[in-house]
């Protein structure tokens, strides 16, 4: 599908575009480049959700999708949509789903006409904050900043689901630091606290950019490895433990035991199967002396 098939469609004073049913962007028009402010050749192919506002995104998922499930249209609906410089910019939409899973957006900008409007557009913005601080809260662990079990299962299901369409593996870690308790009896749990922020903080540096790392609670951490074989999954890990044993974290000297999993390309699964894999390999690094690696199969 080529822009230059639907003739003067980058005349109309309105957004024009089309979403396959992964929900990335197959085709638009001028006004929406426009609307977004990025080039042209740089929105076919991604997911349009990186262009709405997060509390937008949680109504679109939670009321507008489903309707649109049911009812194969929406009409005039205002959600804020993200421009230039992460400009928010309240919108109208209209969406028609094709029988392929296709979906026909007509989208076109708010005019703020009076002061009650005005003022409106305020109190949303107000709750749209509101909600990105909830979501935030709802999501991430407080300790670490790092997300949390719940954020974990959605970023795995996403991960699960791209890994089947595109015949490829991922590894998921389970990771503990080793004689945790003893460091809380001994140094007191502020600074078993401060070990688990800079343990994080160790692996967020040192992770690719599209590995997950989470905290799931005490000291386990989980990360999620997209695109990798067992082999290539095994020496990540053990770099990772090696340069946790090599460093001094808050003037301790600590280790981590590591359970490690990978995905099959004709096994089903989901984040249960893989962490209660993981955590029997992760059982086996404790029960064999700590400081070490274990990999099962699924």
């Amino acid at each position: 599908m080529k822009m230059s098939d639907f003739g003067d469609i980058n005349n109309f004073l309105s957004g024009h575009l089309v979403t396959n049913k992964d929900r990335e962007i197959v085709f638009y028009n001028v006004y929406i480049a426009t609307l977004i402010g990025q080039p042209a050749d740089k929105l076919i192919n991604t997911p349009i959700s990186q262009y709405i506002s997060k509390a937008s995104n949680i109504f679109m998922d939670s009321y507008v999708y489903p309707l649109l499930i049911k009812e194969s249209v929406v009409k005039e609906i205002q959600i804020t949509w993200i421009g230039k410089n992460e400009k928010k910019i309240p919108v109208v939409i209209n969406i028609n789903q094709g029988e392929d899973g296709s979906s026909y957006w007509s989208i076109y900008e708010c005019g703020i006409r009076d002061k009650l409007q005005s003022e409106l557009l305020k109190a949303n913005e107000q709750l749209e904050k509101q909600s990105e601080e909830l979501l935030v809260l709802a999501i991430t662990d407080p300790l670490t900043g790092l997300i949390n079990r719940r954020e974990l299962q959605a970023q795995a299901n996403k991960m699960i689901h791209k890994a089947v369409r595109n015949l490829s593996t991922f590894a998921l870690l389970s990771i503990e630091i080793d004689f945790f308790k003893r460091i809380n009896d001994v140094y007191g749990h502020q600074a078993g606290d401060k070990l688990l922020i800079e343990l994080s903080k160790v692996l967020t540096k040192n992770r690719r950019v599209n590995d997950v790392v989470s905290r799931v609670g005490g000291e386990k951490f989980v990360m999620l490895l997209p695109n990798i074989n067992e082999a290539d999954a095994f020496r990540l890990a053990e770099n990772l433990r090696e340069l946790i044993e090599s460093q001094s974290i808050d003037h301790m000297t600590v280790t981590v035991s590591i359970g490690l999993v990978v995905s099959r390309k004709n096994i089903q699964t989901d984040l249960d199967m893989l962490l209660k894999s993981s955590d029997s390999a992760l059982y086996e690094s404790k029960n064999t002396g700590r400081n070490r690696t274990s990999i099962v199969q699924l």
